[in-house]
């Protein structure tokens, strides 16, 4: 993931188009015809080494040397077998940004080394070029004047930035967006993504102001997960980003990935999706009408919707979609009801949706909407319209318009019908306001921002205080697994996966294991009553067991509901029998006895932990015992978690409506299930070469929870998608003037209330030094971003400290550094409380923090403040900061080297 040189894709001062021609069906012709069309307005070149004088008019070469000039931007269109060689020659030449149209790049190379696009791969890593491609559409960018691909048609100018995989499902946006007179601020396919990947692009973009929101298309991930989770939440927090994800056609050349305990890897891309914060759409419909949305919707106002239509039909169809999205419908004030019965039939029923009936006329569509935009109850409305003689679809289109542009919240129209409903839907494209083919588009639509918007305040939510701080338990469980490793194997017996949860303070169901028939019937008479026996083999030691199995042979090991000693010998006999019949001795391992938890209406739940190809080590929690294989209630969730993460991990399972609907104690179920969730979670944080367990069931009842079966598979380390709470930057201090004990450590979410407590401490003139302006108290939304941070783009290192009264922790002070995608600076900031100054933390925090950076290899820190702050200058001058007045911005910026850069793209990007 690197920014590296995209400016000269984006923003190019130069171009040469390689291959370009004047026959019709040439690529780089058509490309420079593009160019040119598109009105670019640096330096074009043509390069042919067929030695035309011109193509198209512009000035032809006929290789790299004969260039007058090198270019920003290189765009390589000739074929196959000649790309690597070409981009050999732009590297030596110094040309840093190159764009591959070219396909078929998947052949074995001429060298018979790998393919031509490894060799492609290689040529760029030794010359330090970048990539975008091969197999990519181009580029379009408006706003640079830049149509550098070979589309039939250029752009509009827009707000919407649209990244996709595929160049034809590009081609086929650009002309559906331009039928809609919609536009963007940056149009792009990558192709195969052999160096400038998608986190890349996503980076460049988050930055770019000209860009709103951010249309992604893709099939797979390439590079990373982290790269990919990272650079989406990123996004996701200043833009809306949707996402169209669609699978990759079998071919028999690349292995299937599969996900143990997952019959389905896309829930998995929609797990990881949601963790990052965006919306998916599962469609191209839905992309083309999600363009319409993020394109022409005013901001958010709330999720209730209106439903208008002269009939009920059509809002029954739209009410039945909104129910179906789970979204929610307006009720309406009291007020506004009483001034729609003075414009409405007298038979109207008072009700959201409103039916305003066959004969409405355009003055009627007006009056309602601006009635009920006006409602405080009502955050959008949704305009729906059947053609009849009294209500002409271009006239009621002219009046719903007038309402939408004067209102502050979001109109959506739907015109219903094709021959009079074309020409309404014009009206409203050709004002800006969103308009859709039919009801259920529209509220489909209105969904995507709603769901945007509940995925944003999920990741804002303030976790509630959660510690795992047995140190000890867990330094176990870390030599339990190496000790069975050391073993050779690559599994936990039952005794030890057991015995792995009690390190982990999750409850588990007492066992009792036996070699053989007697012994099983011995232990069930010291047990008592109803007891249950579990055939132990090779197979159902390892989770997701009914994956390697019949689901009917899983069950047939198990034997429950055995009262007396006699049911209990002819069942563990019959066991035995199956289990010989299947494997040889070595491969039994005797049987596990429990007594009966069948009371207390105990729910049976599945959770546990697997590990997916892309995005490594997930949660997955649902319904368990004989339901789980066939109802494969499966709620994923990306490590590791916070209290907030893991309920709407619950909240998405049929359990929680289970719990909601029959529970004594909902809150105290989901309290419970949360903390379990997020152990799970550390698990998989803390056990790196923990591949994937399982408990099924768990039960759930008025005691509490209980483990009852447990399996675990050990693997290969596998690396998280989303970067872990860094525990090893945890410190003991001691405050230098009261000699009072704090610690020091990483921010966490749960520290939000007493970061908002911090704050409220600091002075008028700390905030105004820390800030440059006076400022008020920080909004949830502030305090959420300052204290939920991505620990792989930026740090903040608190110092807490027990409350004077003993009253749970405050914080003292605290340093941040945000680091550049390239990791090339990294901007500080820090604030000490006023009434610690003196004890030395600004000392403490900026020694931690510049380490910090230092170990992660940032080539800068650097950071401003006001010239009136000569506390904080004299800090950094002693740290070794070099201190300088910058007059443009009358501030003082201080700058520390903290490595020496070793390529010419980081000398360039330290001087600006």
């Amino acid at each position: 993931m690197s920014t590296k040189y995209l400016k000269r894709f984006f923003r190019p001062r130069s171009i040469a188009v390689f291959g370009a021609s004047e026959r019709h069906d040439s690529m780089g012709g058509i490309v420079l015809r593009n160019l040119l069309d598109s009105g670019f307005k640096g330096p074009l070149m043509a390069v042919n080494k067929e030695g035309y004088a011109q193509v198209n008019g512009v000035t032809c070469y006929e290789s790299v040397s004969a260039l007058p000039e090198m270019p920003d931007l290189a765009i390589i269109c000739t074929p196959p077998d000649s790309v690597a060689d070409l981009v050999r020659k732009l590297g030596a030449n110094m040309v840093r940004a190159a764009m591959i149209l070219t396909g078929g790049l998947t052949l074995e190379s001429v060298t018979g080394q790998g393919s031509i696009k490894d060799e492609i791969r290689e040529a760029a890593r030794s010359y330090g070029i970048r990539i975008l491609g091969p197999d990519c559409m181009g580029m379009l960018i408006p706003g640079s004047s830049m149509n550098a691909s070979f589309s039939h048609v250029n752009i509009r100018k827009g707000r919407v930035a649209y990244v996709g995989q595929s160049g034809l499902i590009g081609t086929a946006m650009i002309d559906w967006a331009n039928g809609q007179e919609i536009g963007f601020s940056h149009f792009l396919t990558l192709g195969d993504g052999v160096d400038v990947d998608l986190p890349s692009i996503i980076d460049y973009l988050a930055g770019e102001p000209t860009t709103h929101a951010i249309l992604l298309q893709m099939d797979r991930v390439i590079g990373p997960s982290r790269n990919f989770i990272s650079a989406l939440r990123a996004a996701s927090r200043n833009k809306l980003v949707l996402v169209l994800k669609s699978g990759i056609i079998p071919d028999g050349r690349m292995p299937v990935v599969t996900c143990e305990g997952i019959a389905d890897q896309d829930r998995v891309y929609d797990a990881a999706l949601r963790r990052a914060g965006v919306v998916r759409v599962d469609t191209s419909d839905m992309l083309f009408n999600a363009l319409e949305t993020l394109t022409r919707m005013k901001p958010m106002r709330g999720e209730r919707l209106a439903i208008v239509c002269n009939g009920m039909g059509p809002n029954a169809l739209a009410y039945d979609r909104l129910r179906a999205r789970k979204g929610q419908l307006a009720e309406l004030a009291e007020d506004t009801v009483q001034d729609l019965a003075a414009v409405l039939p007298a038979h109207w029923n008072g009700r959201n949706p409103v039916d305003l009936n066959a004969d409405a006329t355009p003055e009627r569509y007006a009056e309602v909407i601006a009635r009920l935009a006006k409602d405080p109850n009502v955050d959008a409305v949704l305009s729906i319209h059947a053609p009849t003689r009294m209500a002409p679809s271009v006239e009621t289109a002219d009046a719903v318009v007038k309402i939408a542009k004067k209102t502050p919240r979001n109109v959506l129209t739907c015109w219903m019908g094709r021959e009079s409903a074309i020409a309404a839907r014009n009206r409203c494209n050709a004002s800006g306001i969103t308009t859709f083919l039919n009801p259920e588009e529209a509220v489909d639509a209105f969904m995507f921002m709603v769901e945007y918007h509940r995925n944003q305040l999920v990741m804002r939510q303030t976790p509630a205080p959660y510690r795992i701080d047995n140190q000890p338990n867990r330094r176990k469980a870390v030599d339990l697994i190496e000790r069975v490793l050391e073993e050779g194997r690559d599994y936990l017996s039952h005794s030890e996966a057991c015995d792995l949860l009690d390190l982990y303070e999750i409850p588990t169901s007492n066992t009792h294991y036996a070699e053989d028939i007697d012994s099983v019937v011995e232990i069930a008479r010291q047990l008592g009553g109803s007891v249950a026996v579990k055939a132990l083999h090779q197979d159902n030691v390892y989770p997701f067991s009914y994956e390697r199995d019949s689901s009917r042979n899983r069950w047939r090991d198990l034997a429950l509901d055995l009262y007396s000693m006699q049911e209990v010998r002819h069942a563990t006999t019959k066991l035995a029998y199956r289990v010989s019949e299947r494997y040889p001795p070595e491969q039994q391992f005797g049987f596990a006895v429990q007594q009966m938890k069948r009371g207390f209406q105990s729910l049976q739940i599945n959770l546990g932990i697997t590990r997916d190809p892309v995005f490594g080590p997930l949660v997955i929690f649902g319904i368990g015992g004989y339901t789980a294989d066939t109802l494969a209630d499966r709620a994923l969730m990306l490590p590791p978690m916070n209290s907030a993460l893991a309920q709407q991990l619950v909240r998405q399972s049929r359990v929680y409506d289970i719990i909601s609907e029959n529970s004594e104690w909902p809150e105290r179920d989901l309290q419970n299930l949360s903390d379990l969730l997020i152990k799970l979670g550390q698990m998989a944080v803390e056990l790196k070469q923990l591949k994937t367990l399982e408990i099924n069931p768990l039960l759930l009842n008025k005691r509490g929870l209980l483990a009852v079966d447990v399996s675990v598979a050990l693997g290969e380390p596998a690396a998280l998608s989303v970067s872990p709470y860094p525990e090893y930057l945890t410190e003991q201090i001691r405050l230098k003037r009261s000699g009072r004990q704090a610690v020091l450590r990483a921010i966490r979410g749960e520290d939000e209330p007493a970061h908002l407590e911090f704050y409220n401490q600091l002075s008028p003139e700390s905030i105004r030094l820390r800030y440059f302006y006076s400022r008020g108290v920080p909004t949830h939304q502030e305090l959420a971003n300052w204290t939920q941070i991505d620990y792989d783009r930026e740090m903040a290192l608190i110092v807490s400290a027990p409350k004077l009264d003993g009253e749970g922790y405050e914080t003292l002070g605290v340093v941040r550094a945000v680091t550049d995608a390239d990791n090339i600076r990294a901007e500080f900031s820090v604030v000490v409380r006023d009434d610690l100054q003196g004890e030395g933390l600004g000392v403490i925090l900026m020694q931690k923090v510049i380490q910090y950076c230092r170990d992660r290899g940032t080539l800068m820190i650097m950071g401003s403040t006001l010239p009136s702050n000569k506390g904080m200058q004299a800090l950094a001058r002693k740290l070794g900061f070099r201190n300088s007045y910058n007059a443009e911005e009358d501030v003082i910026d201080m700058k520390l080297m903290l490595h020496e850069p070793t390529e010419d793209w980081q000398i360039l990007r330290l001087q600006h």
